[in-house]
């Protein structure tokens, strides 16, 4: 009976100190990530941001490089996805144009883009 006891002080202790030093002490500390290890949510953000500067900016390269870091090559199938994705729940026109911009403008021509576009038509 005593040596359960110790083994389940000895398992606790071991637990204690591994999250008092893994958490505590010496935290894991991520240097130099890309973007393409964001969680999803931010990876949305992510795109938003780059064609939301690229229509200020103008400067397709610049986007292109942005877009690159994600770790896709043209045609940047995940921006094509969120596109589309956006669209099938209904994202105003106001919201996508800045993404429709960029897509078009990097070459991306879908379907369901120009579908949506006439769709929308003022």
């Amino acid at each position: 009976m005593k040596r359960g006891w110790l083994l389940l002080i000895g398992i606790l202790l071991g637990l204690g100190l591994g999250f008092l030093f893994g958490w505590g002490l010496w935290p894991v500390q991520y240097y130099d990530t890309s973007p393409a290890q964001l969680r999803a949510d931010y990876r949305d953000e992510y795109f938003r941001l780059v064609a939301l500067s690229y229509q200020v900016e103008q400067d397709l390269p610049q986007a292109r490089a942005r877009l690159t870091v994600m770790g896709d090559s043209a045609p940047f199938p995940q921006l094509v996805t969120q596109i589309e994705a956006w669209m099938t729940e209904g994202a105003s026109r106001t919201f996508l144009e800045p993404f429709v911009e960029l897509a078009q403008d990097l070459g991306i021509d879908t379907p369901a883009m120009h579908t949506y576009l006439e769709g929308t038509t003022p």
